[in-house]
């Protein structure tokens, strides 16, 4: 295999489980070699993805049921972390990626991310930074920000033995319907939130998704071609035998038997 980005950027189905089990198959498939190293990245349905710890939380079947109830689609996610949002003004993100030893290079596949969204924005005039804000949402030290104190992406990573997935979310637009939702499942999940860090890119300017997208894959591929194209029939199938494992219904289902 030559050395490229596979970029995809549809293929979003609108069955949020279903999404989220088709980037496990790409992860799956990275691993055994099928696939090369591939960006998925586009504009999803509304969607609350909750992570494995929120599933053991007290209030998780509230907090679904306060997703449904603002018209978005529970799934459960691939990588660690607590609940984020999906929806049309967010660019969802999976980068997936061989690796001999995924554990050893984690942090630096985490600093070569959030340093491209850094520097993709910047291409596009919007200046930002890399840490966690207090109180954000799915915390963590890798997270961008703008204005000092707004965070605009997110991200979590997934290990297998020889490939990882390193998935996130950029914010374009519409902050505050981040925290219609998430203010709520953050309160029935007994996790702090503070709204005021909840940003996106249009706190500081207007940008079009698809110039965000070309500007990322650019800096993530790092000066190598990126090659457009489409979820392969066998990805699809194999994400489609995955869809329960994503589904909070069907986990509420095997918890009760």
């Amino acid at each position: 295999m030559d050395d490229h980005l596979t970029l995809v950027t549809g293929g979003l189905s609108g069955d949020a489980p279903l999404d989220t089990a088709v980037s496990r198959a790409i992860l799956q498939r990275v691993t055994a070699g099928d696939l090369d190293e591939t960006l998925q990245i586009g504009t999803p349905h509304r969607v609350v993805a909750f992570g494995k710890h929120d599933t053991l939380t007290d209030g998780f079947d509230e907090a679904v049921a306060i997703a449904r109830d603002h018209g978005h689609d529970p799934t459960i996610r691939i990588a660690g972390g607590r609940a984020v949002i999906f929806s049309p003004t967010i660019l969802r993100f999976a980068w997936t990626v061989r690796a001999d030893e995924p554990a050893k290079d984690m942090h630096a596949r985490f600093r070569r991310l959030s340093s491209a969204v850094v520097d993709s924005l910047a291409s596009l005039g919007i200046a930002s930074d890399i840490g966690e804000i207090p109180d954000e949402y799915c915390a963590g030290e890798y997270s961008v920000h703008v204005l000092g104190s707004r965070k605009v992406m997110g991200v979590g990573q997934r290990l297998t033995r020889s490939a990882a997935q390193v998935g996130g979310m950029i914010v374009l637009d519409d902050p505050d319907a981040i925290n219609d939702v998430l203010v709520p499942v953050y309160r029935a999940l007994d996790v702090p939130l503070d709204p005021s860090a909840t940003g996106a890119l249009s706190d500081v300017a207007e940008v079009a998704a698809e110039d965000v997208i070309d500007a990322f894959a650019a800096h993530l591929a790092v000066g190598r071609p990126v090659r457009r194209t489409e979820l392969g029939s066998d990805t699809l199938a194999l994400g489609a035998e995955l869809r329960d494992d994503h589904d909070p219904h069907q986990l509420r289902l095997r918890r009760r038997r």
